[in-house]
């Protein structure tokens, strides 16, 4: 008597069915290889006995299959490599979350709580540095006079005015200056900013910070990477 509802198959009928569909995929992997092996068996049967393939001829095919089979395995490397990349990209990501970095950059937020930081490449020893700060509407509201300076030269602006006013957190500009053999000369600045969220990019496109007040910064423009 037959019991409606069991396989009657077997059991183990689906590992069976698995190892079918997983030698299905081998071979069809295989097959560009398997093709060429063909061919090439099918060319050297019906070649012409009184003019036989030449020994050269015939190898050049096998180094030229090599090569292309060789050119499939380092594209599949080559992606592979790709993906375990841009995993690692996801993981610095999220560690830069709600960190503070460097950026080569002209404009910078001041918070009520830290002021606005950045730093000056003074290119050349000035003896009179000075960083000037400007509203968006281009109005300067404070000069801070720095003195003698060299190299990379941290600075900092409390967020007063130069009247003493306490101005508003916000979005503002800074430039920074000083006299080279008689030239008032302008220098490199990189500001402060907190990531306020990381886009990993497939391909070359890379990693990208969002900074709070600046925007989007290729990660690779990054100088430093601070803390909290």
């Amino acid at each position: 008597m037959s019991i409606s509802g069991v396989d009657t198959t077997g059991a183990y009928a689906f590992l069976n069915k698995n190892t079918s569909i997983e030698q299905d995929e081998k071979e069809d992997s295989d097959l560009a290889t398997a093709d060429y092996l063909s061919l090439m068996t099918a060319q050297l049967k019906n070649q012409d006995p009184l003019e036989p393939m030449d020994n050269g001829e015939f190898l050049g095919q096998i180094a030229q299959f090599a090569t292309v089979s060789g050119i499939g395995d380092l594209q599949t490397s080559f992606d592979n490599f790709s993906a375990a990349m841009q995993s690692d990209q996801a993981l610095q990501g999220s560690a830069l979350v709600g960190r503070s970095v460097l950026v080569p950059s002209s404009i910078g937020t001041m918070t009520a709580e830290g002021g606005l930081k950045g730093q000056i490449n003074v290119a050349e020893p000035v003896s009179d540095l000075r960083v000037q700060i400007f509203a968006e509407s281009g109005a300067l509201i404070k000069t801070i006079e720095m003195g003698s300076a060299s190299g990379y030269t941290n600075f900092a602006w409390d967020g007063l005015a130069e009247n003493g006013e306490v101005m508003t957190p916000g979005i503002y500009q800074f430039k920074a200056s000083g006299t080279i053999n008689g030239d008032n000369t302008a220098f490199g600045t990189a500001t402060v900013a907190k990531v306020d969220s990381v886009l990993v990019g497939s391909g070359q496109q890379g990693l990208t910070v969002n900074l709070a007040g600046i925007g989007s910064v290729p990660f690779s423009e990054v100088q430093e990477i601070l803390g909290v």
